[in-house]
């Protein structure tokens, strides 16, 4: 999976956006009937809303939900501290309505007698309370989000600096290999220049020779097999010439990516310093926040 790194600007706008609107009564559908609910919004995503929500419910320890209509999970004869002291049902649901999602809190004392603002205030009240603090949850639950987002990025990052450091262990491994050949070379295009010298002057000594004519065919054949050696000789020098020529290009081109890579580690480093600080500024701002 591609992965995106993100400037530390970014981070912090993408996580520092949410907002509750002022806690609110009204009314929902449940059961196919309205009843008194509190709710508030907040812009994050639905998921992050849920998320916080569940871990809220799940860190009160105030046990497991099961479904109700209208998509709302209810908890039955809970105490829940916040919202009251005494047992009630607690219905809760996230509804997202992009860019916003909206909690809604229902609370009963049991079957279908809902609590409004008339028949207990502390109830509504303190659940308004709840909503309103609760918009710290959810930036928390982002912020933590991000951390865990950010820790994928700085992995990433640096599993990528690893591997351009890998390339560039390897390319001073063919540069040593390139600079043994074309000192190998070097070597061999001195020794076959003194071949190719030594068969040129024997080649001129075979011909400056004279012959009887019986001797003629004889001194026709060493000719030509000298020929033959110097022509050898010659070839086997020039494919050395240009063996050396051609270790030189791969040479140049061996340090072109070598410098190439060094400016890419350097980069990376930086890239993930970047990515560490972005961690880091994550984390002073969760640090801010006080859950109530």
């Amino acid at each position: 999976m591609k992965k995106q790194f993100l400037t530390l600007t970014a981070l912090l706008s993408l996580s520092l956006t949410s907002f509750a609107q002022n806690p609110q009564t009204g009314t929902t559908v449940i059961n196919k009937a309205s009843q008194p609910c509190v709710y508030a919004d907040y812009q994050m995503p639905g998921s992050i809303v849920e998320g916080a929500l569940k871990k809220k419910l799940t860190d009160a320890k105030i046990g497991s939900d099961s479904k109700a209509s209208d998509g709302f999970r209810v908890y039955k004869g809970v105490v829940f501290q916040q919202i009251s002291k005494d047992k009630m049902d607690l219905y809760v649901k996230v509804e997202e309505k992009k860019p916003i999602s909206t909690v809604y809190i229902l609370t009963s004392k049991g079957y279908d007698n809902f609590i409004n603002k008339e028949t207990d205030s502390n109830v509504i009240n303190n659940s308004m309370a709840f909503l309103t603090n609760f918009l710290n949850d959810v930036n928390a639950f982002k912020l933590n989000k991000d951390i865990e987002a950010q820790q994928d990025v700085i992995e990433s990052a640096e599993k990528k600096n690893k591997s351009i450091a890998k390339d560039g262990e390897s390319l001073l491994k063919d540069k040593s290999k390139i600079e043994s050949k074309i000192s190998k070379t070097n070597i061999e295009i001195g020794s076959l220049k003194s071949d190719m010298d030594n068969q040129q002057k024997q080649l001129e000594a075979v011909k400056a020779k004279t012959a009887t004519i019986d001797q003629m065919d004889a001194l026709k054949k060493e000719v030509s097999k000298q020929e033959d050696a110097a022509r050898k000789s010659i070839k086997k020098y020039n494919d050395a010439l240009k063996d050396a020529e051609d270790y030189k290009a791969d040479l140049k081109k061996n340090e072109d990516e070598i410098a190439k890579n060094k400016k890419e580690q350097e980069d990376q480093i930086a890239e993930v310093k970047k990515q560490k600080e972005a961690l880091e500024a994550i984390k002073v701002e969760l640090s801010k926040i006080i859950i109530k």
